[in-house]
Parts: structure tokens; sequence; C-alpha cells
């Protein structure tokens, strides 16, 4: 069944005429230092699991880490192809952005789901750091705040309590980062279709796709030459003469003529009748020809 809706991209592309390169410029590169920020963080946490003996929040830990690293190349490298504004680049980026949702949405779910599947080993943890350590109580910006070390109960209680925070921040979190990476794929998308035919708002760089048609330069054999330096080249054949109808009807329908020997001599802008076995007729000069005729 056909489609007859145009695809997403289109639309944008029809909605927003201008280039979007100053849009997916800077939205590629934050997303890049975003997802880098978290591998680092997750990678540093492996250490810290380990050292608690929870391996497997450090198997998830170094799983995340990977998952983000590779949205961060992935981004960096649309960053670079929108900074070149090489096709080529931007088409290939088109694609590796569909891999690149994928991924940081796999990841998100997979936080979520370490989170409340694996709720005791991150308070155990937890408590586990924050014993015998101390947190600084502030109230309001210029209020009073104190220092307190937390005891083995105190950090089980304060723990928990950040848990429960963080369940609602983990499920917003994965919201957003759905919309935020659909919204970043169908930008790389409407992007690479916008460069890519005859209507886009800059030429790129690179060679043309096969949907763009160079400007005509009549250089196919079939069909002439109709640029602006094309010799002009008058049509075979001499240009037919007038000859004036009679009255009877053998001269009517007949086409014009084409010189003396046709039935016509023009001179001086004059029509005469001329015999076509003499070679005269009423032509006045016909009798100072100097020799007759010969056939």
């Amino acid at each position: 069944m056909s489609n007859d809706h145009p695809p997403a991209y289109g639309l944008v592309t029809s909605v927003y005429r201008s280039s979007l390169r100053p849009i997916i410029l800077p939205l590629a590169l934050f997303t890049g230092i975003w997802s880098l920020v978290w591998a680092i963080g997750l990678f540093k946490e492996i250490g810290t699991d380990n050292s608690q003996h929870e391996k497997k929040l450090a198997t998830f830990a170094i799983a995340l880490g990977a998952m983000y690293s590779a949205v961060a190349v992935i981004e960096f490298f649309g960053t670079a192809a929108a900074g070149f504004q090489r096709y080529a680049l931007i088409r290939i980026y088109s694609f590796l952005s569909v891999a690149a949702a994928i991924l940081v949405i796999g990841a998100g779910l997979l936080r979520v789901i370490v989170h409340f599947m694996l709720k005791n080993d991150l308070i155990t943890e937890c408590t586990q750091l924050a014993t015998n350590q101390t947190v600084d109580f502030r109230w309001g910006i210029w209020g009073p705040h104190i220092d307190h070390t937390l005891t083995a109960s105190e950090a089980a209680s304060w723990c928990k309590d950040a848990w429960n925070h963080d369940s609602l921040s983990e499920i917003v979190s994965l919201i957003v980062t759905i919309v935020f990476a659909a919204l970043i794929t169908l930008l790389a998308f409407s992007y690479a279709h916008q460069t890519s035919g005859d209507t886009a708002p800059t030429r790129l760089a690179g060679p043309a796709p096969a949907a763009y048609h160079p400007p005509y330069e009549g250089t196919s054999s079939s069909i002439p030459d109709l640029s602006y330096n094309a010799p002009y080249a008058p049509p075979a054949g001499p240009p037919p003469g007038f000859r004036e109808m009679d009255d009877d009807d053998g001269d009517i329908g007949k086409p014009p003529g084409y010189g003396a020997g046709a039935g016509v001599a023009v001179q001086d802008k004059k029509v005469y009748d001329v015999d076509v076995e003499s070679g005269k007729g009423d032509d006045p000069f016909a009798d100072f020809e100097s020799a007759p005729r010969h056939h």
C-alpha cells in the first residue's frame, strides 16, 4: 500500500526553509559532551563498585559506560560533519544518529532497570560509603548549615531517601531522553534531505548526489546545444519565393514556387509570368537576352 504522506524529515524541511546547520551543530556538540560526561562518571564508578564488592553494579557500569562512549563518538562525528559541510559525512551521520538514539534510549532504560532490580545493592553500597562520613546540611542560600557525621543507621536512612528521590528522576530522565533522541534523529535526516536536493539553501562541498541535476550545458549528442554561445545555422535550401494566385481554379491551392523555373520570375519586386519551355513570357527584358536558351 502506497503512503501519500511525506516523511517526517520532509515535513521539517518544508516548515523550516533555512539551513538546519545552526541547529544541528550545537545540538550534536552538546549531546557528545553530555554522553562523554556520563561515560567518564560510569567508568570511575567501576572502581568504587569493585572496592565495595558489588560485582553486578560494576558490570552494569561497564556496559553503560561503553554505550555512552559510542554515543559520544557518533555525536562528535556529527559535529564534524556539520562543521565541514560535507554531504557524504552528513548522510552517514543521519544513519548513525539512529544507532545513537537506540543506544542512548537503551542506556536510559537499563539505568531504570538497574535502579529498581538492584535496589538493595545500591542502598547497601551507599550506606557503606556514607557511614562515618560528614554530611553538610544547609537551609537555603543564606541560611545556616551544620556538619554531621552519619552513623550506620543514619546513613541507611539517608541512602534510602536518596534512592526514593532518584526513582522519579530516573523515569523522567528516560522520557526526556526518548524525546531528545528522536528529535536529534529527525533533525539529522532533515538536514541530510535538505542538502541533497536542488532546493537546498546552500550547496555543500563534495560530489553531488544522484538526485541533483547540473545546469543544462548541451553536452548530449541527441539534444541540440541551446546555450547562449551556440552558433545559429540557417535552414537548408533557398527561401521560398512569392507567387500571386490567378483567379482560375488551376492555381488555387498550389504552394509558392521556388525561382523562375517553377513558373515565376521575380525582378525589381515585380512578378512576371514566364513560359517554362522558352524561358520567356511577358518579361520586358526577355528580348534583350544575349543568347537564346538551349534545351
